[in-house]
C-alpha cells in the first residue's frame, strides 16, 4: 500500500498545481481589476503595483491552497476510478477508507501549510500591502486612521475613532481611556483633528472614575491638547485589521474588550482556522465525490468542483451575515461551511463503503372492487 499511496498521492500533485497556477491567475486579475483606474489615473504605478501583489501572495495562497486541494482530489482520483484502478484495489481487499487515507493525509499536509502562512507570513504582508496602497492613495501627511477599530497606545491608554473623514482630515466621535492612572481617565470628544504626537480634542467631556466605576470628577471642555505619544508614522503602521493580525492578536483583542468590539473580530479569529482546515475538509468530500463523477470524465470533475465551490462560499457569506446581525454566534457562522462539508462527505463515505443504504419505500398492491383480475 506505499507504494499505492506514492502513486495516489501522485496523481493529485499535477491537478493540485494546475489548481494553484489557474486560481493564481483569477485573482491577481481580479486585483488588477480593482486598481485598474488608480493605475490608469497614474496613483499607482506598475513599481507599486508589483510591490502590492508580492505582499498580498500569501493571502491569496491562503485562498487558493484549499481550492486547489478540492480541484486536484476531484481529477486526481476520478481519473483513477475511470481507469478502474480504485475498483482493482477494492478488487484486492483494500477497504475504500484505506485508499482514501493518503488524499486525506494530502488534505492535512496543505492544511499545515495554509495555517501557517497564515498565521506567519500572512499578517505582516497583509499589513505591508494596505501601508503600500495608503502611501499611494493618501500619502503619508496625514494617517488614515481605522474607523471602529482599538489601538493601544502608551502608558495604558486605549483610543478609538468612530468615524473618520479624510477630506476634512478629523477624527469624529473620539473616545480615549487611560487606564495607567490611580483614577482611570475617560475623554470623550465630538471630533479631534492631529498635529505631530499631539490631538486636538473640541466639544468634549473628561471624566475619572473610581475603584468601583463611579465618577469622581467631571467637566467639560471646549478644546483639549492631548499627547497621545504616538508619531505620526508609529500610529499610521501601528493600526491593524483582523487580516492583518494573527490568531494570537485577535484572541488578545477579543479578550481585552470583550463584547465592546463588533461580532467580526471573533468570527475572523475563528476564520483563521476553519479557511486552513477547508483543505482537509475538501480533500474528505472530494474523495467519494470523485468516485460518483468518474464516468463523466474530466469536464464532470471541473464543473463539480465549480458547483461545490459555489455552494462551499455560498454557506460561507450566508453564515458570515448570520453572525453579524447576531442569528448565530460567531464561531457557527465561521465554522458552518466546514461542518456541512464534513457531515456529507462522511455520509458518502458511509454510502460508499455499503454501510448507509437508501431503501426504497415498500409498494403495496390495493385490489379495486369490480376490477378485473
Amino acid at each position: 500500500m506505499r507504494i499505492a499511496d506514492r502513486y495516489i498521492v501522485r496523481e493529485l500533485l499535477p491537478p493540485f498545481a494546475l489548481g494553484v497556477g489557474g486560481f493564481l491567475v483569477i485573482l491577481i486579475g481580479d486585483i488588477l481589476y480593482t486598481l485598474a483606474e488608480q493605475i490608469a489615473l497614474g496613483r499607482i504605478t506598475i513599481d507599486t503595483f508589483v510591490r502590492l501583489l508580492a505582499y498580498k501572495m500569501p493571502a491569496i495562497m491562503v485562498v487558493t491552497f484549499p481550492v486547489s486541494t478540492l480541484f486536484g482530489t476531484l481529477i486526481g482520483l476520478g481519473r483513477l476510478a475511470r481507469d478502474r484502478e480504485i475498483q482493482a484495489m477494492r478488487l484486492a481487499g483494500t477497504a475504500l477508507s484505506r485508499i482514501f487515507t493518503p488524499v486525506l493525509v494530502f488534505g492535512l499536509v496543505v492544511t499545515i501549510g495554509t495555517f501557517l502562512t497564515n498565521e506567519i507570513v500572512a499578517p505582516w504582508a497583509n499589513h505591508q500591502a494596505n501601508l503600500v496602497i495608503r502611501r499611494a492613495l493618501f500619502g503619508e501627511a496625514f494617517p488614515e486612521v481605522r474607523e471602529q477599530v482599538f489601538l493601544r497606545g502608551p502608558g495604558n491608554r486605549f483610543l478609538y475613532v468612530h468615524t473618520v473623514d479624510d477630506k476634512a482630515r478629523v477624527l469624529r466621535s473620539v473616545m480615549i481611556y487611560e487606564a495607567g492612572r490611580a483614577l482611570p481617565r475617560l475623554i470623550t470628544a465630538r471630533e479631534a483633528t492631529w498635529s505631530d504626537k499631539t490631538w486636538i480634542l473640541r466639544r468634549g467631556v473628561a471624566r475619572e472614575v473610581d475603584a468601583d466605576g463611579y465618577t469622581t470628577y467631571e467637566a467639560g471642555f471646549e478644546t483639549m491638547e492631548l499627547n497621545v505619544g504616538l508619531s505620526d508614522m508609529a500610529f499610521f503602521e501601528g493600526q491593524k485589521t483582523p487580516e492583518e493580525m494573527t490568531a494570537r492578536e485577535l484572541g488578545s483583542q477579543a479578550e481585552l474588550f470583550g463584547g465592546e468590539l463588533s461580532p467580526r473580530v471573533p468570527f475572523e479569529y475563528h476564520r483563521k482556522f476553519a479557511i486552513p482546515i477547508a483543505s482537509l475538509i475538501f480533500a474528505f468530500i472530494a474523495a467519494p465525490v470523485s468516485l460518483l463523477a468518474a464516468r463523466g470524465g474530466q469536464a464532470v470533475g471541473v464543473g463539480l468542483s465549480i458547483a461545490l465551490l459555489f455552494v462551499y462560499y455560498a454557506v460561507m457569506s450566508t453564515a458570515r451575515a448570520l453572525g453579524a446581525t447576531g442569528v448565530m454566534t460567531p464561531a457557527l457562522a465561521a465554522w458552518a461551511p466546514n461542518v456541512l462539508f464534513l457531515t456529507t462527505g462522511a455520509l458518502l463515505v458511509l454510502r460508499e463503503e455499503g454501510w448507509l443504504r437508501l431503501r426504497p419505500m415498500p409498494v403495496r398492491r390495493v385490489r379495486v372492487a369490480g376490477a378485473g383480475s
